[in-house]
């Protein structure tokens, strides 16, 4: 069974459960597979032909940069906008974009309008493929209306890729139609939303959703919003009833509050937490750790955000370069620059390459030291190793030699 039989076949097995279904869509697909099962043996024989072909156009497209001069003078007898020759070319390419380049050769060189099917079957390989915006091009330049399904799997991917506000429009345009939204995609909706930091749209379209079911996804994404939109205390209590149906809300939701516990300084719920996700084997993640981390940091609170560190490595973690940048950072802006500098020789003993942001907080450490001379060495190894003189690593030797009482030589020296 070819993919354009397949489809069509589980898109009506699927619109016979909806209640919502449109008939177009079925009859349509009961066409298709009607046809195809009727196959005649000539049939076959082309359907094997076609595929041959577009193994040999797939090569052709990937070998050739001007494939499309000279195709047709190849193949001078052969009709390349055959709809079935243009399915068997999407099997066959491994590159969905390569289809879509043949798709737009064809529709400017032939008299050729798309049929349905092809144009579904493209569109949804678009999409499997994840190339969002080339489908949104697709769409806009055809015209043409996707299955159900497939818009919204649009939904999804457009809110995904985060374009939030074309994936509402579209999931709008399929309740206007008629159309009752999956859970799953009203879920990619909202936290399309979340994503993006557009509270206010997320409650006016949770409200919208009360007929929807209600999942532990949708759960995620309400405890998210609370915690963004500053009701930390209600997400914690929402995923306390999480729990006690039995159900784990994941690391997504115990990071994210823990993080928004540490911003309102409640270091007893995020413990609570942590022992709550080591209950339930979820044991936290050097992410979740270097949410704590920061946490302290931004509360002024370097001792335990060190002792934290350390028991991360005393546990087996590996803290990478984030962590130790941030743990650098927080150390130098509580002028701990003894222990920065040792974390910073850690680092380069464990064979990590510092970054950009590294290095300049490690210069504006030693410039705040009065450690000049070391301050220009470190300086310089970053721009031997590919940096470069960035504006704010200029900023930074500018303003630590006039801190110094060195103004002069900051301008002397161009730094």
């Amino acid at each position: 069974m070819s993919r354009g039989q397949s489809y069509f076949v589980i898109t009506l097995i699927r619109n016979r459960t909806r209640q919502n279904h449109h008939p177009n869509t079925q009859i349509r697909s009961l066409t298709i597979e009607s046809r195809d099962s009727e196959s005649n043996p000539e049939e076959l024989k082309s359907a094997v032909s076609y595929s041959e072909m577009a193994k040999t156009v797939s090569a052709i497209m990937k070998e050739r940069q001007r494939w499309q001069q000279t195709l047709v003078s190849d193949f001078p007898s052969f009709n390349f906008a055959d709809p079935l020759f243009f399915r068997e070319l999407l099997k066959s390419q491994h590159n969905v974009l390569f289809t879509l380049w043949f798709f737009r050769w064809v529709c400017s060189n032939y008299d050729y309008t798309p049929d349905p099917v092809s144009l579904n079957l493209l569109f949804g390989a678009l999409l499997d493929a994840k190339a969002v915006k080339a489908a949104k091009s697709f769409l806009e330049t055809t015209g043409f209306n996707p299955e159900t399904k497939l818009l919204e799997q649009y939904v999804k991917c457009l809110c995904t890729e985060g374009l939030v506000d074309e994936g509402i429009q579209v999931y709008t345009l399929l309740k206007e139609n008629g159309t009752k939204p999956s859970v799953a995609t009203c879920n990619s909706v909202l936290l399309g939303c979340v994503k993006a930091r557009k509270l206010d749209r997320f409650w006016e379209l949770h409200k919208e959703m009360t007929e929807s079911e209600v999942d532990l996804e949708r759960i995620q994404c309400l405890i998210q919003a609370l915690c963004d939109g500053g009701e930390v205390s209600e997400g914690y209590g929402l995923m306390k009833k999480v729990l006690k149906q039995g159900y784990d809300p994941g690391h997504v939701v115990y990071e994210k509050l823990i993080s928004a516990f540490c911003k309102i300084e409640n270091y007893a719920s995020m413990s609570e937490i942590l022992h709550t996700m080591i209950a339930w084997n979820r044991f936290p993640t050097l992410n979740t750790y270097h949410e704590i981390i920061r946490g302290l940091f931004k509360n002024k609170k370097p001792q335990e955000a060190y002792c934290i560190f350390n028991s991360l490595k005393e546990k087996g973690y590996a803290p990478d370069i984030v962590v130790y940048t941030t743990m650098i950072h927080g150390l130098c802006e509580m002028r701990w620059f003894r222990t920065a500098r040792k974390l910073w020789c850690e680092l380069i003993k464990k064979g990590m390459r510092p970054n950009a942001f590294t290095y300049t907080v490690m210069i504006h450490a030693h410039l705040k030291g009065g450690e000049v001379v070391l301050a220009r060495e470190l300086y310089s190894e970053m721009v031997r190793n590919g940096y470069g003189e960035t504006t704010a690593s200029c900023n930074t030797m500018i303003t630590g030699f006039c801190s110094t009482g060195r103004s002069e030589q900051a301008f002397q020296e161009n730094v």
